[in-house]
């Protein structure tokens, strides 16, 4: 785990001129989940959310303390971070076989443009069966629900870490109906996207 993203993409980097691959022998994640910089890491960095908000508003009451005449609390002030914004370099799901590790990557890469799996088996040394047992067997689930998983993850990175609408967020996600992203979302989830982030960003 590296202090910050700075740090993380340097490991990442690191790991590039080592020959040693992400997340496959190196597991790398950083802090301040810095979205463009963790976007530009190759692969992209899983990062911690930290909460700037109740950061900020702890420090204005041991301000206000400090300015009262009296003294700073004594104990440590820990302030829980919102999250973790999962992405590739932390994905350590181990698949021996070359051809479904590199369709499930091509999904992991492309999924938030609209991917089907038509386009995964065009794109890559894999038939459409093969490829539907392999994920199957790794991964306990079909390669269209593989996507879905991207889809929603970085959905919910977006919720927790942006004031963007769900409209927004949908296109950004490779929906073309913002409906059919919150009839998803519940479904891999469990909540709504509204009750999501409310409890994500109390």
């Amino acid at each position: 785990m590296a202090c910050n993203d700075i740090r993380g993409q340097q490991v990442i980097d690191a790991c590039s001129e080592l020959d040693m691959a992400v997340p496959e022998q190196v597991v790398v994640m950083g802090v301040d989940n810095d979205e463009l910089l963790c976007r530009m890491c190759s692969p992209p960095l899983t990062s911690v959310i930290p909460n700037a908000q109740g950061v900020g508003f702890r420090a204005a009451e041991v301000l206000a303390r400090l300015m009262d005449g009296k003294l700073p609390p004594s104990e440590v002030q820990l302030i829980e971070p919102l999250g973790v914004a999962t992405r590739q370099s932390t994905d350590v799901v181990t698949i021996d076989d070359r051809d479904t590790a590199a369709a499930l990557r091509y999904i992991r890469e492309h999924a938030c443009r609209g991917l089907t799996v038509d386009e995964v088996v065009r794109n890559n040394s894999v038939s459409r069966s093969t490829l539907e047992r392999q994920v199957r067997k790794y991964l306990g689930r079909t390669p269209q629900a593989e996507i879905r998983s991207v889809q929603v993850k970085r959905a919910r990175e977006l919720l927790i870490s942006t004031d963007l609408s769900a409209e927004q967020i949908a296109t950004l996600c490779g929906f073309e109906h913002p409906e059919y992203l919150h009839v998803v979302f519940k479904r891999v989830t469990g909540m709504t996207i509204g009750t999501f982030r409310k409890q994500a960003k109390p």
